[in-house]
């Protein structure tokens, strides 16, 4: 079936393969008139398919809007679903061969090896884009809210754009807890606002996150020029807590063992609360006790059980401090 006519897929990105195959890296791309360009990307962890669905569900709103009122469309969309796509089909974090995170390859090399080579031709592709939303999901150990995470050396900028994409928490980094080395972190410093959106859990989707997600990328897509004023988006209904350096708590577990949750997750919690236990497989008694503590939000949660000392078990937001 062909496409149509104001949606093309495109070759963004390929190398030889050593069994004369070649890699394909492709985007779709949604033109309409001159306003400003912007772009999603997922799938640069093999293990995260959260953004991939989150593509699917934005090529059918787009589709069928176009199909419509071609004239909504004031700029143009770009997608990239699947970045990493060996990891994907491998369903491994990063490249495989290369035992590579591409997500610290950034900005690239046009002449080094294939990680390299791709990020260097991805930040090409996305550079001057009105901005650029890079989803992740968590790893197959913890469950998040949806949320934005921002490097503070980007605050000022971005955090208003966050606060219009209908997720449920702002996390800013401090400079020294964010790696260079990532896409948003390249992108931003060159000029082109990235945001990183983060959610769910490793090789899992959940929908309601996506379509979440998908109704505060429209809603910003209209502040910004992409769509019409006048065209019609899902409803926003999510305001974001904003977290920071002062009021995110990490509990790590004391002891190894098998973690069971007592509460459920992305709920309000008092301190000294029961989060969870870590129980004994071989013993009938419990090991150690997570409590929270502080009053606030229990915005990440163990999701594998099996843990080793040390382990993260979950966070919480409090209240107190932060920004508002």
């Amino acid at each position: 079936m062909s496409a149509p006519p104001f949606m093309k897929t495109e070759t963004f990105f390929t190398i030889e393969m050593p069994y004369r195959e070649r890699m394909e890296t492709r985007r779709t791309v949604f033109t309409g008139g001159k306003g400003p360009r912007c772009a999603v990307i997922a799938g640069i962890h093999g293990d995260e398919l959260e953004g991939l669905y989150v593509c699917h569900l934005l090529t059918a709103w787009l589709e069928k809007l176009l199909q419509t009122s071609p004239e909504s469309l004031l700029g143009s969309v770009e997608l990239y679903p699947a970045v990493n796509t060996l990891g994907l089909d491998t369903l491994t974090r990063g490249l495989p061969v290369f035992d590579t995170d591409l997500n610290r390859a950034f900005p690239g090399s046009s002449a080094g090896p294939l990680p390299d080579r791709l990020a260097a031709a991805l930040m090409t592709a996305l550079s001057g884009s009105a901005l650029v939303v890079d989803i992740h999901a968590s790893n197959i150990y913890l469950r998040e809210i949806p949320q934005v995470r921002i490097n503070q050396e980007f605050d000022n900028l971005l955090v208003p754009i966050a606060r219009r994409m209908n997720l449920d928490l702002i996390w800013l980094h401090g400079a020294a807890t964010v790696l260079e080395t990532t896409v948003a972190h390249s992108l931003n410093s060159c000029g082109t606002p990235c945001l990183v959106a983060e959610m769910g859990v490793g090789m899992r989707i959940t929908p309601e996150y996506c379509d979440q997600l998908v109704a505060g990328i429209l809603t910003v897509w209209k502040d910004i020029g992409v769509l019409a004023p006048d065209a019609i988006v899902p409803e926003t209904l999510h305001t974001p807590f904003i977290a920071d350096d002062s009021n995110v708590h990490y509990l790590n577990a004391q002891t190894s063992g098998m973690f069971i949750p007592a509460t459920a997750h992305w709920t309000d919690v008092r301190r000294g609360e029961l989060l969870g236990t870590i129980v004994s497989p071989f013993r009938g008694d419990i090991l150690s006790e997570v409590r929270s503590p502080v009053d606030g939000i229990l915005f990440t949660l163990r999701e594998y059980p099996l843990v080793y000392e040390g382990s993260l078990m979950a966070r919480v937001m409090s209240r107190k401090g932060g920004r508002s």
